[in-house]
């Protein structure tokens, strides 16, 4: 005899959504399901100093405004996540990381360093966290610092913060998604794997 087997799960909803127009009728078929975010933690050294991009999201943002946070989105479509997690950076912090490929060190092959899909996280997105590390001990003049002048709707601050300052300080900051325990899962990888990275 079979047995019912249990999953926690809530069905997602579905929805049809039909459209006429000149063209005729088309019928859109609609999964509601959970959201793919994508989340960019950019280290860069200079002058043997490890560096983390941060942003700081501007009162106008709906969920967590006014905290820190690294910069992250949601996948659109015809992207993949990890090109999603190039243009959110990009688009929160003006920095184009393909600009400063020759620089690049590690990005674990371009994979998530972790997924996180607890259903209580926030939205119950399922996130993907990208490390990326850039070495610019040979060319300090190319360190793009000039990104911290940028601002945009969704950002009011954009700075590269030394890791010594974001351990002394991390405490006394607001943070958004928890994306300061992020950046120590960041640390603890690279840290992992810094033996085998030649800078």
């Amino acid at each position: 005899m079979e047995t019912h087997k249990k999953f926690n799960n809530t069905p997602n909803e579905h929805i049809v959504f039909r459209h006429t127009s000149e063209k005729g009728t088309q019928i859109y078929d609609y999964w509601i399901s959970r959201a793919v975010a994508v989340v960019g933690v950019i280290f860069a050294i200079k002058e043997n100093n490890m560096h983390v991009l941060i942003t700081k999201r501007s009162d106008k943002m709906r969920d967590e405004p006014n905290k820190h946070c690294v910069p992250c989105g949601y996948l659109d479509w015809d992207e993949t996540c990890f090109d999603a997690m190039h243009r959110e950076v990009y688009e929160e912090t003006n920095l184009y990381l393909p600009d400063y490929k020759d620089y690049l060190v590690y990005n674990n092959k371009q994979q998530p360093i972790y997924i996180k899909d607890s259903p209580s996280d926030n939205r119950q997105n399922v996130s993907m966290i990208y490390l990326s590390v850039y070495n610019f001990n040979p060319r300090p003049d190319l360190f793009p610092i000039d990104i911290e002048n940028y601002t945009t709707n969704e950002v009011k601050l954009v700075k590269w913060m030394p890791l010594i300052e974001f351990y002394s300080n991390y405490n006394n900051m607001e943070w958004a998604f928890h994306h300061e325990k992020t950046i120590m899962l960041a640390v603890e990888q690279f840290n992992n794997i810094s033996n085998n990275i030649t800078l």
